[in-house]
């Protein structure tokens, strides 16, 4: 079999994306699945197609990185007006059905609604090929209420042949909301390689009293907001010295801008450190300095990695029940799960935490043995047994 994954992210880019289209488009080519990925890239010049495909082969994987033109990028003529978009959607599409007629793939996987997701199905259906839509979060949990987008989504999920989510709630927000798709989708939750998380160093950052952290890309869907007003209602404890570290760098330099707001707002900046971008394989000598780890996130959360991996490091955990969250964190066992958007909650939870080293310790240790059952191989089988199924399906080419 031949397959394709199309994605907009992809290592040496960072984000909880490009990992997870590396490690799925890994796992299928190690199955012995012949695996391409077109990693879609916006870019401010129209070149010919044979000049803006770069091609490679990388850890058994090939890798088409293709520039595509998209009107208005780096420039005051916004890139989502509708005539900049529908050229840049041509071009996504020339691109892929490019690559579909020269290497003829079996498969399209849309890794993420829009574009990829899109764009795959669009060439799928022409040329009568099987498609594969995966949603990841924010496709769904924002592109819904995006009237430009919102067609592109229906689109993608409707001419799909199969549906994946890292999320169960996404699929029945999807189905509810958008069109029916529970009769073809499935839920496939992260994997990670536990034995990779090992700290090689300690990395030689200022800090002081109890640590409490996140980890990310970081901007508004992420709840930093909420946990910034929980920390101010802790900080006047003399009696709990914290230091709070986020491990990661912000989306935009506007995202930097409005979270510096917010330190100064909630009396946070001499207690701050941001680390900027960490490599992922440095990730682990970062977890290792939290004591306790949140991830406030609002909506559109999907299977968040960087949660995971501070699970398998038996960190002590503070979550809000969003995306896939609530299905892999079960509430003060491996965790303490709060309502998305409350502060109050969250500062509820960290207070507890911070008075009950015992109980940090518990549900560290839970989160680890939890994180644990979270494997690759889990993955590997599940995203097979969708190609299996899919090989089944009839199909009409015209």
């Amino acid at each position: 079999m031949k397959t394709c994954l199309i994605t907009s992210q992809y290592p040496p880019q960072i984000g909880g994306l490009g990992h997870s289209a590396f490690r799925v488009a890994k796992l299928l080519a190690e199955s012995g699945i012949e695996t391409h990925v077109l990693l879609l890239q916006k870019h401010d010049t129209a070149l010919p197609l044979d000049e803006c495909i770069v091609s490679t082969h990388e850890s058994s994987v090939h890798v088409h990185r293709a520039k595509v033109f998209s009107p208005g990028t780096g420039t005051n003529n916004s890139a989502a007006e509708p005539e900049n978009l529908t050229r840049y959607h041509r071009e996504m599409f020339d691109v892929l059905n490019h690559l579909q007629q020269k290497h003829g793939y079996e498969v399209l996987l849309g890794f993420f609604l829009y574009p990829a997701g899109f764009i795959a199905a669009m060439v799928g259906k022409l040329h009568g090929v099987k498609v594969i839509t995966s949603i990841r979060g924010n496709d769904v949990g924002k592109y819904a209420f995006d009237p430009l987008r919102l067609p592109f989504i229906q689109t993608a999920l409707r001419n799909a042949d199969a549906i994946t989510s890292v999320a169960t709630s996404l699929i029945d927000f999807a189905d509810r909301t958008i069109t029916p798709i529970a009769h073809k989708s499935s839920t496939i939750l992260n994997g990670i390689d536990v034995l990779a998380l090992k700290p090689k160093a300690r990395p030689s950052i200022k800090l002081g009293g109890l640590i409490i952290g996140s980890i990310g890309l970081f901007r508004y869907k992420k709840g930093l907001v909420y946990l910034c007003k929980a920390l101010e209602t802790l900080a006047p404890k003399d009696a709990m010295p914290f230091t709070l570290l986020l491990i990661g760098d912000y989306f935009k330099e506007a995202d930097r801008q409005a979270h510096e707001v917010l330190f100064e707002k909630y009396g946070l900046q001499g207690r701050t450190v941001v680390t900027g971008r960490v490599a992922h394989t440095d990730i682990a000598d970062y977890l290792q300095l939290l004591d306790i780890a949140v991830f406030p996130s609002l909506f559109s959360e999907g299977c968040p990695l960087s949660m995971l991996e501070a699970m398998a490091m038996g960190k002590a955990i503070v979550a809000s029940n969003s995306g896939a969250i609530p299905e892999i964190i079960q509430h003060r066992v491996h965790g303490l799960l709060v309502k998305a958007g409350s502060a109050t909650e969250i500062a509820e939870a960290l207070l507890e935490l911070t008075e009950d080293a015992q109980l940090r310790t518990r549900l560290g240790r839970n989160a680890k043995a939890a994180a644990a059952k979270m494997t690759i191989e889990r993955e590997r089988r599940q995203w097979l047994s969708v190609y299996d199924k899919i090989s089944t399906i009839k199909t009409h080419s015209h």
